[in-house]
């Protein structure tokens, strides 16, 4: 017979009964009482009203000026004339007849994909990674920031390139 061995036993793992302390603090997050549907019971949940750090930008006046938020409206229209947006469901648009000329939304994407193109040559690329992460793929300022290598305050870091990055779009391409 052979060694007997010891059972290891399994980590307890501790539910998370809501957000932490900190996101408290920082805002956005709100207790919200419902019925859930299938177990007809009154549930608590907490609820991130934050939203995007865009949202959350855009919100606050003094956040973004007017020429950056135009800058980005731009970038945000490019991106979408260029056909490269976050879609949720299928793109259904093309089966129908009579939904338009194909060769003109193809001028005009491959025209949005120039633009996008030439207006990336602006900037380092480290900083249009950042801008276009928080912007177009709604990712957390502070991820955006430390991918930089930024630890402390990494959401300012990453608003603050984001900013320059749209100054920048908005000089060049003259809005």
């Amino acid at each position: 017979m052979g060694k007997a061995t010891k059972r290891k036993t399994p980590p307890v793992i501790q539910p998370l009964d809501g957000p932490t302390p900190e996101q408290i603090s920082k805002g956005g997050v709100e207790r919200e009482d419902f019925i859930h549907a299938d177990l007809g019971q009154r549930v608590t949940a907490y609820v991130n009203r934050g939203g995007t750090p865009l949202a959350r930008w855009l919100a606050e006046p003094p956040s973004l000026s007017p020429n950056q938020a135009a800058a980005i409206q731009h970038c945000l229209y490019l991106w979408r004339m260029a056909g490269t947006e976050k879609r949720v469901t299928a793109n259904y648009g093309e089966r129908i007849p009579g939904s338009g000329s194909s060769e003109i939304k193809a001028a005009n994407e491959i025209e949005a994909r120039q633009d996008l193109h030439r207006i990336q040559g602006y900037v380092p690329a480290k900083y249009w990674s950042c801008f276009e992460n928080v912007i177009r793929w709604d990712e957390p300022a502070g991820v955006a920031g430390s991918k930089l290598g930024f630890t402390g305050r990494a959401c300012d870091r990453a608003h603050t390139i984001v900013c320059f990055v749209a100054d920048l779009i908005f000089e060049k391409e003259r809005l």
